[in-house]
């Protein structure tokens, strides 16, 4: 059997990133598939950073709402709808969580929804891991490992707009 040289090196590329630590990884809660959280890289004693889902899966019967998260050295994160209208981004506190309908899903992108740290209490290294949880209605409190990424391609939201500005702004 005949092998071309591009589709080894091909396999060997996806193989070792696979293998890499900034891979994506996924989590299992219940009938929730969680795809790969991460965190936004922040020192130690930063003011704020935010963290992003690129997919919660729901392959259950029934919806289940995500509420909230926490993470080790971050604390509790408040999940915020990011707004863009010509060309401006803003963002609003999400009151009542996301809800997952069955056999759904939901994304929580830099540019759709993220939740937001502050006051971090321990640098958040790029490439490294963190512990967490997600908060959902049902399965409550559950373990996920929060990859640290460095990310900038979160909108930037106008300094003069929405409720931010009262909060210390976007975390960036």
């Amino acid at each position: 059997m005949k092998v071309s040289l591009s589709a080894f090196v091909l396999a060997a590329a996806l193989g070792l990133g696979f293998a890499l630590p900034s891979s994506a990884h996924q989590e299992i809660a219940g009938n929730l598939k969680i795809g790969h959280p991460w965190i936004r890289e922040a020192e130690a004693g930063a003011p704020s950073t935010y963290a992003c889902i690129i997919e919660i899966k729901n392959d259950g019967d029934e919806p289940e709402t995500l509420l909230g998260a926490t993470v080790d050295g971050a604390g509790t994160g408040v999940l915020y709808q990011i707004i863009e209208k010509d060309g401006h981004f803003s963002s609003k506190p999400v009151e009542n969580g996301l809800l997952i309908k069955p056999h759904g899903s939901i994304e929580l992108s830099p540019s759709t929804y993220q939740f937001r740290f502050k006051n971090i209490t321990k640098a958040l290294t790029e490439d490294s891991m963190v512990e967490g949880t997600l908060v959902f209605e049902k399965l409550h409190s559950v373990p996920v490992h929060f990859m640290v990424e460095p990310d900038d391609t979160a909108p930037k939201e106008d300094a003069a707009q929405g409720q931010d500005a009262a909060h210390g702004g976007h975390p960036m």
